[in-house]
């Protein structure tokens, strides 16, 4: 297959178009497939100081087996990962590849657990960071067939714009630094007001929650300004408000009403004093006042930060 392919060259367009949304996984798994004949493509992201969580794995490899054996490597297997190192410190920029070699240098247990149950025979691997988040890139072979050295070599060619379009599809997708990184993406698709939200809307307010003007969404979306609107009176109509700082009060609303483990939740007390009779505004409750969202905000480590979106 040549680079200059034009279903190849098609393919990585989807890919790009679907960054921010919800089939990109899919984009990913068709892509490299086109590109080095990929069987199974999954995805686990590192925050720091955490064990990883799996954010894309989709491919030929059986629903059930697929998630048992990623859930497998989040629980416990990563820590015989042999390349943990090297992911952990993986910087920010270019991608880290890393050799498979067979899975000879991989613990027993990671090859009980993780590769013979799912039937991966090879892998081509690399790394990315995004606001200190790194990505690992596992692409599979399965059922004793590897990838041949032409394979190898084009996957690598392409790989650059592969990590780049995660680095940019995760940027959209998850706001917060730290251990909070997933809480925003959690919200937005979990939370019962943004459930008939449509992930352009849903991508746009993202952008108005980092600070982004409407011409900044627009650029970064590759659609108009007059689409942004579109789409953020669409927003604001099905969450009936009316302004930004509405957006706001109902993020952090439901941040606090959604069911998070215990280590999620922010320490009781500190001394968060809140004027109460004054912070039930209009009768909606105490998040509402928008005082007490940037108290929270505090309080809890999880501050707004802008990605950046022109990476």
């Amino acid at each position: 297959m040549a680079l200059d392919n034009l279903a190849t060259m098609a393919q990585i367009d989807r890919l790009i178009l679907s960054i921010g949304e919800d089939d990109f996984g899919d984009a990913l798994f068709h892509t490299t497939k086109m590109v080095g004949d990929v069987d199974h493509v999954m995805v686990f992201a590192f925050a720091e100081q955490e064990a990883p969580r799996v954010v894309i794995n989709t491919g030929l490899i059986g629903a059930e087996a697929a998630a048992e054996a990623a859930a497998a490597y989040v629980d416990e297997l990563y820590a015989l990962d042999p390349n943990l190192p090297q992911i952990r410190s993986q910087p920010e920029g270019r991608a880290g590849w890393f050799e498979f070699e067979g899975g000879r240098n991989w613990d027993e247990r990671l090859h009980r657990g993780f590769l013979a149950p799912t039937g991966i025979s090879d892998m081509v691997l690399f790394a990315v960071m995004q606001e200190k988040v790194v990505y690992l890139v596992q692409m599979h072979r399965l059922y004793g067939h590897h990838f041949a050295r032409a394979q190898r070599w084009l996957l690598t060619q392409v790989g650059e714009l592969i990590a780049a379009n995660i680095r940019k599809h995760f940027s959209y997708m998850h706001t917060l630094r730290g251990p909070n990184q997933f809480l925003i993406g959690r919200v937005l698709t979990e939370a019962a007001p943004f459930q008939s939200i449509t992930p352009r809307e849903r991508l746009v307010c993202i952008g108005i929650l980092t600070g982004h003007t409407s011409e900044s969404i627009a650029r970064n979306l590759s659609i108009s300004v007059n689409s942004v609107l579109t789409y953020s009176k669409r927003l604001y109509e099905k969450l009936e408000i009316s302004s930004q700082n509405e957006l706001f009060v109902r993020i952090i609303d439901s941040l606090m009403r959604l069911n998070w483990d215990a280590k999620d939740l922010p320490a009781a007390g500190g001394g968060l004093e809140i004027n109460e009779s004054r912070a039930r505004l209009k009768g909606r409750p105490l998040a509402a006042d928008l005082e007490f969202a940037q108290a929270f905000f505090n309080r809890s480590k999880m501050p707004i930060v802008a990605s950046n979106w022109d990476n």
